[in-house]
């Protein structure tokens, strides 16, 4: 049984710094998070089919 993925709710915080920012993002971390995340997620669902 397929399940769906109807919404990905992503949060930040966006401030304004004064002083500049050394630190890069390093957007392979980034994709690598929220792939860890949505899949964890997926596995969570999969467990709640598989309860009922």
């Amino acid at each position: 049984m397929p399940i769906e993925i109807r919404e990905l709710i992503i949060k930040v915080k966006v401030e304004e710094s004064m002083a500049p920012k050394s630190e890069v993002l390093d957007t392979n971390t980034i994709r690598e998070t929220i792939a860890s995340l949505c899949k964890k997620e997926v596995k969570r669902q999969l467990q709640k089919l598989k309860e009922r």
